[in-house]
This record gives structure tokens, C-alpha cells and sequence, in this order.
């Protein structure tokens, strides 16, 4: 299904043991957090830098067709006024919160997420390309565990379904 707002997202997503160490204690990072909206593909999310002040606030609806492969979702994102987002944060949702840091390996920029309340201890890599050669070609990051894209049980709207438990017992099995 095509969309004439919607956008075509390219990543791959790598499982770490813990945020490397270059951002132990770093303070340059966004804080996010994700409103899952209950019963629909739809998210609400607010991004803050550390310091608290509010930097972009998104709608998105983001799904992956039957045509894509687990590399490839569809993207559309409204960004919103202070009021709007108010309005619809009232919506019944599944929250997810991250800090989100910045990190450069050799030539590539990745978004690493450190994420906390019931998925404390999960961390995981990221990266975005234009097209599928120029994201195969991304080496794995050395500070990696494993990839995990191919795995369904690591997006954002599988992750928000876990219990504190549940992401541990994860951790624990991909770990091993």
C-alpha cells in the first residue's frame, strides 16, 4: 500500500551488552519517549534534551508492509504543537522510554538506546541508510552483541508488550 505522505525507513538494529563505554557517562542525549496508541499502529512521541527542554513532538503511524522485508517500514510523521500533543496523549497507550546517544564507529553514525522502566538493561544499536546496498554494507559495530533485525521480538511495538521480566529473560537468552 502506498501513501502519498508516507516514507520508506532503512535500518538495521544490533543487540549490545551495555552501553559502550565511550557514553558511560555521557550527558549529550535525547530523551524519548514513545505512546504506543492500544489497538491501532499509531505512535505519540516527545523527544527532550537532557537538560528537559522539549525538542520535536511526532504522531507517526509506522508498519511494515507485506511487501517489505524486516530492513524496510513505512513511515508517516505529523510534528505537533504543544496542544495537540496534549490532546491526543490522553489516548490509552503502552509507553516506551529511552535515551538515545550518538555514536561514530570507524565511517558510520549510529543511534544507540539505552531503554529504561520495564525494559531496563536492553540496549540497542541502530542504523539508517538511503538505500539497501549502502546498509548491507555497514560492517557489524565491534561494540555489538548481535544483529537483531530480522528478529521481530526487538521493535519498538513488539518491546512495549514485555514485562520487566520478560525483557530480562530475553536478555538473558540472547546473551548466551
Amino acid at each position: 500500500m502506498s501513501h502519498k505522505y508516507a516514507q520508506f525507513e532503512l535500518e538495521r538494529r544490533w543487540l549490545l551488552a551495555t552501553l559502550p563505554a565511550a557514553l558511560q557517562n555521557s550527558q549529550d542525549y535525547t530523551l524519548i519517549e514513545d505512546r504506543y496508541i492500544i489497538g491501532t499502529p499509531l505512535r505519540l512521541r516527545r523527544m527532550t534534551d537532557a537538560q528537559g527542554n522539549v525538542i520535536a513532538r511526532k504522531f507517526t503511524q509506522k508498519y511494515q508492509a507485506a511487501d517489505q522485508t524486516a530492513y524496510a517500514t513505512t513511515i508517516t510523521n505529523f510534528y505537533l504543537d504543544a496542544a495537540s500533543y496534549a490532546l491526543l496523549e490522553t489516548l490509552p497507550a503502552k509507553i516506551l522510554v529511552k535515551k538515545r546517544y550518538k555514536l561514530r564507529d570507524d565511517r558510520f553514525q549510529f543511534s544507540i538506546d539505552q531503554f529504561s522502566g520495564p525494559l531496563t538493561g536492553l540496549v540497542l544499536a541502530e542504523i539508517e541508510q538511503l538505500d539497501m546496498p549502502s546498509l548491507t554494507a555497514v560492517p557489524d559495530p565491534a561494540f555489538a552483541l548481535c544483529e537483531v533485525t530480522e528478529d521481530p521480538r526487538f521493535t519498538g511495538g513488539e518491546l512495549i508488550k514485555r514485562t520487566a521480566v520478560q525483557c530480562q529473560q530475553l536478555l538473558q537468552e540472547m546473551r548466551q
